[in-house]
């Protein structure tokens, strides 16, 4: 006798299928969301929390955080978050406003003012002096200690709380978008960031202290995870070493070399490898730099001894090929924060790298 085979009903296909879904469910489901403004920070975060949280990308890699424009998602992404990490609204300043309506139920992290990080000043843009940008005595790859030294960090004026928000931002937010906006009337004239470098994520030194103090951060915030939270944070580290390193030794043989930039993103890249910034064209990449500006780095590429003027992915580098024009100065590519990456834990180190060969595949020599 042969047997039958009976089909389920319809109820029971539903009733399994639900089962299978909440089964096949990420283990994430239920984790804090954590919102991470740029794709390095984001990067850091989601390689430090691994499983334990969510963690979203709020600004797209392709886009400057220079006057970004959120779209109606990004700003539901961020209110719906349990954590917020930014760097302050000396680069993202479009963020200041909306973050008051979000830090009443949310946690808040400012890198550049909850953290205790060893800032850099700012610096005007155009042609820099011997002395004003020549990092190159101070390379010690595997350390920042002289940024704590030569730029007067203070925890106190750059507003380092012991606290993350759990509020509005608070008076030293709104005073550093004031002076934001204030100082980028004119770009041939002062810091159009501030008076605070923001771009603090192409330093090794400081992405391994923001990796340690978000770690103990977050462990606060969800104690149930706080032993995975310290393995992935030494983890991290050590891969954080190993770049650092191996980028100390392929940038040594162009320490010596001179070059500009279109945009002054990379002072704590510059000191921690030593190498040696001649000057930049802008400040804020949003504003145009004027005529004075631009005849100044021309007569100072003209001189000589200038090897490469780095522009990036996200601006259109005729400006730059009309300063080099008739000069021995070659153009590069630099990205500092990583327009072409796909964003993940991986996204950091690949910039680094990205980086590194950027400088040095403009400013090696042709006949090396």
């Amino acid at each position: 006798m042969r047997s039958v085979t009976r089909r389920p009903t319809f109820p029971a296909l539903l009733t399994a299928l639900t089962l299978l879904l909440t089964l096949a469910a990420p283990a994430q489901a239920d984790s804090p969301r954590i919102v991470a403004s740029i794709l390095p920070v984001h990067s850091l975060v989601a390689a430090l929390t691994g499983d334990t949280h969510q963690v979203e990308l709020l600004v797209p890699a392709s886009a400057s955080p220079h006057g970004y424009a959120m779209r109606p998602s990004e700003a539901r992404r961020l209110q719906n978050a349990d954590l917020v990490v930014w760097v302050g609204p000396e680069l993202e300043g479009f963020l200041e406003r909306s973050l008051h309506g979000v830090s009443d139920r949310a946690t808040v992290i400012s890198l550049m003012h909850d953290l205790d990080l060893p800032l850099l000043e700012g610096r005007s843009g155009g042609v820099w002096g011997e002395g004003h940008h020549d990092h190159g005595d101070h390379g010690d790859h595997g350390h920042d200690d002289h940024a704590h030294d030569t730029q007067a960090h203070d925890v106190d004026r750059h507003g380092h709380g012991d606290h993350a928000h759990d509020h509005a931002p608070n008076d030293h937010h709104r005073h550093g978008s004031h002076d934001h906006e204030h100082a980028a009337h004119d770009d041939d004239h002062g810091h159009a960031h501030g008076d605070v470098d923001s771009h603090l994520w192409l330093s090794p030194a400081i992405a391994r202290a923001i990796v340690e103090q978000l770690a103990e951060r977050l462990a606060e915030h969800n104690p149930e995870q706080a032993a995975t939270l310290r393995d992935n944070r030494d983890a991290l580290l050590q891969r954080i070493d190993a770049l650092d390193a191996a980028i100390a030794e392929q940038l040594a043989p162009v320490r010596d070399q001179h070059f500009m930039v279109f945009h002054d993103a990379y002072q704590y890249f510059e000191q921690h490898y030593g190498l040696k910034a001649a000057g930049s064209i802008s400040v804020d990449p949003s504003r145009m730099p004027g005529a004075r500006r631009l005849s100044e780095l021309r007569t100072r590429l003209a001189q000589g001894g200038v090897t490469c003027l780095f522009t990036e992915p996200q601006f259109r580098p005729a400006l730059a090929e009309t300063v080099v024009e008739g000069t021995g100065t070659r153009l590069g590519m630099l990205d500092p924060i990583g327009a072409e990456l796909e964003p993940g834990p991986d996204a950091w180190f690949q910039l680094m790298q990205g980086m590194a060969d950027g400088f040095t595949d403009c400013m090696t020599p042709n006949d090396s």
